[in-house]
């Protein structure tokens, strides 16, 4: 029997940060993912203001050397196209916390990411990465809580961290998370090769086509004139509408004329791959005693932008500091660790929360359109549309249904 302070399960966003925050205040931590990296991650590969604000509180050198990468593709921007194929292009808000001359976000690859975040994960003496093991099962303690791993190791940990992403094991026991169709996605995603007609600062692009509202049509440019291509809606809705995401998928970029224009020299480089997300759809308890969950596994991700790997980034960092409190007044308890929550919604919980009303409003194509419609023609309209995608005040604006009514009404 082997015993640790903390260990974390999960190697990916989440459990990656969890570990860096842990060794720059040198607190030692065992990581285990049951992959051996680099490996392949089914993504929309958006690297967001949320992962490099993370970053830089972790480490501005960091940082830096991520924006060097030749993996990564700097973006200014997000382009929003409404039902009836109208779009507003929008630049990312600056939100004073980068270092000068970098771009607001980025997209690249989460295989090249992850591999990126593992190899700084590497160069520390205080994490004992455990790659290839996977964690198969888990039991309390009076102590804290005993893994078992696929080899066949018991390791006894005071505190354990599950980040193990959207098919978390652990997710619902210990951790008490159900899912249901409504608040799960589904997204396909397919690489290709010769897409035209992206904005010159590398805008990403949601496409708000009217057969899957509330859910959207992506396309995100990549280095080497590559680009990710993917289409994603709740289960729910799926299951309702009778779809086919993937003839939707290729459907859509065949016959909608400005995609198929886009697409009409592209070529998909890899095959079409599906993956689930599991959607915030309310705030509940994501510690207890002797553990956390972070990332996808605590379902963080939101309902409206698709953003996951941010916020996986914060709940690792925060995931950290309650680690570090724990230790240093010896307390695992549920009731202690609950200032992990705390922490946690504090940062993205009313941002969350917006996030999840709005889709009650966006579902209707005949809105949509005249939200873009008004938008193309007032400023004032056209950021509060765009900006939602980052700004928390202008998201609040979203949800109320005044603003709609002044829209129609001219009011």
């Amino acid at each position: 029997m082997n015993k640790t302070d903390i260990c974390i399960v999960g190697a990916g966003p989440a459990g990656s940060f969890a570990a860096l925050f842990l060794a720059k205040n040198g607190i030692p931590c065992t990581l285990f993912d049951k992959a051996k990296f680099p490996r392949d991650k089914i993504c929309g590969d958006g690297i967001s203001g949320w992962v490099l604000t993370i970053l830089s509180e972790l480490d501005g050198n960091l940082l830096k050397r991520l924006s060097e990468q030749p993996f990564i593709l700097p973006s200014y921007g997000i382009r929003i196209a409404a039902p009836n194929h109208k779009y507003l292009d929008i630049p990312f808000a600056d939100n004073g916390l980068l270092q000068p001359g970098l771009s607001p976000g980025f997209t690249g690859k989460r295989f090249d990411f992850d591999r990126f975040m593992i190899d700084e994960v590497r160069t520390k003496k205080e994490v004992d990465l455990r790659e290839a093991t996977e964690i198969t099962g888990f039991e309390k303690t009076k102590s804290g809580i005993r893994l078992s791993t696929s080899d066949g190791e018991k390791i006894e940990s005071r505190l354990v961290i599950f980040a193990d992403g959207a098919n978390s094991k652990f997710a619902k026991n210990p951790g008490g998370l159900e899912k249901n169709k409504k608040n799960t996605m589904t997204g396909l995603k397919a690489y290709y090769k010769g897409v035209t007609g992206f904005h010159e600062k590398n805008y990403v692009e949601l496409h708000f086509l009217k057969d899957i509202l509330p859910g959207y049509f992506w396309i995100f440019p990549l280095p080497g004139d590559t680009a990710n291509v993917g289409i994603g809606l709740d289960q729910y809705r799926i299951s309702r509408r009778k779809l086919n995401l993937k003839d939707k998928m290729l459907e859509s970029i065949e016959r909608i004329p400005y995609l198929k224009e886009r697409f009409k020299n592209a070529e998909m480089i890899s095959k079409v791959q599906a993956y689930n997300l599991p959607l915030w759809d309310g705030k509940r308890k994501l510690s207890g005693d002797h553990f956390m969950l972070a990332g996808d596994a605590a379902s963080l991700i939101d309902p409206v932008t698709g953003e996951g790997v941010g916020h996986a980034a914060i709940s690792g960092m925060y995931a950290a500091e309650q680690a570090r409190r724990s230790i240093e007044n010896k307390n695992f308890s549920s009731e202690f660790m609950r200032q992990y929550d705390v922490d946690l919604y504090k940062r993205i919980g009313h941002e969350l929360y917006i996030s999840s009303r709005i889709p009650r409003f966006i579902r209707f194509p005949w809105l949509f359109n005249m939200m873009v419609n008004k938008g193309l023609k007032s400023k004032t309209l056209q950021e509060r549309l765009g900006l939602a995608m980052t700004d928390l005040e202008v998201r609040k604006r979203l949800k109320d249904p005044s603003l709609y009514l002044k829209v129609l009404f001219g009011r």
